[in-house]
């Protein structure tokens, strides 16, 4: 039977992406060998699923159904930049994400957990949080570039809502990926603050 390839990740907003397309701009200047991600395609990765059978599609729809409400939604934004694995030799240019509460990282657990049950493993590896914005295809440039880096480890944006997650079918074409929104998931509504009952006078 056919496979299909599926992932779990969160949308973000237009106005985040025309950040990252800023950002993209100033590292293209630098004439490095990097292979840039379309910003509409750009997205936070919390579980890469794989190729699927077509028949685990329920299962993964039902946990998600479960899982998420039972979160909270949350606020992050953009902080920083970095490259994967290492400096020595960069293959990932990323811009990373900062959490203001401890949201995200237990969300990424809770769904690692779910999806391992029914077939999924876990990432060895800690979740490190990021947006991947290029592929780095050779050393060309790389003093350039850990200068670059540098020079814009103060990135910042405004912080942004994640209300949701998304299983995303990805389809593999000779001009790149194409990424298809399957189906949103829903987190729960964030505590309202409860009122003070210390009076000032």
């Amino acid at each position: 039977m056919e496979t299909i390839r599926l992932f779990l990740a969160i949308d973000i907003p237009s106005h985040i992406r025309e950040t990252l397309t800023e950002v993209q701009n100033r590292f293209k200047s630098l004439e490095l060998n990097i292979a840039w991600g379309k910003p509409a395609n750009i997205h936070l990765t919390l579980k890469f699923l794989g190729n699927t059978d077509p028949k685990q599609l329920p299962e993964i729809r039902n946990r998600m159904k479960i899982l998420t409400p039972a979160k909270p939604s949350f606020a992050v934004s953009l902080k920083g930049m970095g490259v994967f694995p290492k400096t020595d030799k960069p293959r990932i240019l990323w811009v990373g994400i900062q959490e203001f509460e401890n949201n995200l990282g237990p969300l990424y657990t809770i769904i690692s957990e779910e999806m391992a049950k029914i077939g999924f493993p876990a990432e060895d590896r800690k979740f490190n949080p990021h947006l991947t914005i290029g592929r780095i295809k050779s050393s060309k440039g790389k003093s350039r570039l850990t200068y670059a880096i540098r020079e814009n480890e103060d990135l910042r944006s405004e912080p942004f809502e994640v209300s949701s997650v998304n299983l995303y079918k990805s389809q593999l074409t000779p001009k790149g990926a194409v990424y298809t929104v399957l189906e949103e998931f829903k987190l729960g509504r964030s505590p309202e603050p409860q009122p003070s009952n210390n009076f000032f006078w």
